[in-house]
């Protein structure tokens, strides 16, 4: 009895908690909950996705298909001041929060500079540090950068926004030889 009692409690439990997680009528299934029902992944309302189109190691055009970075992408999330930016690259997605501004005056230069925070987006927070978080990829380290991890050159690598063509170009040095991914929205 307390077995069967048990079975159904947490039965309730899980469909009130997969309902309150999922309240909008659109995305609602009507399919049976099972032992073999995979959790859902939850959904991310990406303001922009930018897909890897190509990619450039010193210059000079390279297949994606030789590199590790196959598969990388930018999401948006949230507003453009303050919003969250996923930086996939290769299979590791990294969570930074960005904060640009047209002000900046990189965006006059046509290469708009995206400031990669790890959390809050205020000037003067700490930075990501692409060498720190993608391992695999041994990014060079860069002696100015020093222990600031509030200055651009701490991230180890840069995110800009090409006001010409409107794709992002993400900037990496590994052996010497600058990597430039280029992704286009989709």
């Amino acid at each position: 009895m307390k077995k069967a009692l048990l079975t159904l409690t947490t039965l309730a439990v899980s469909i009130f908690v997969l309902m309150a997680c999922n309240n909008d009528e659109e995305t609602r299934t009507t399919e049976p909950i099972t032992e073999a029902t995979e959790a859902a992944e939850p959904t991310i309302d990406a303001r922009a996705i930018f897909e890897l189109d190509r990619i450039y190691a010193d210059g000079e055009k390279v297949m994606i298909s030789e590199t590790n970075f196959e598969g990388s992408r930018l999401t948006f999330i949230g507003e453009e001041q303050g919003g969250t930016v996923i930086i996939r690259v290769g299979e590791t997605d990294i969570i930074a929060y960005i904060n640009p501004s047209t002000d900046h005056p990189s965006h006059a230069e046509g290469y708009w500079h995206h400031h990669l925070y790890l959390a809050s987006t205020e000037a003067g927070s700490p930075r990501i540090n692409f060498m720190e978080l993608l391992p695999e990829l041994g990014i060079d380290d860069n002696e100015e950068a020093g222990d600031d991890n509030t200055q651009s050159v701490y991230q180890r690598g840069n995110l800009h926004y090409v006001v010409e063509t409107g794709e992002y170009r993400l900037r990496l040095t590994i052996d010497g030889i600058m990597h430039e991914l280029m992704f286009v929205e989709q």
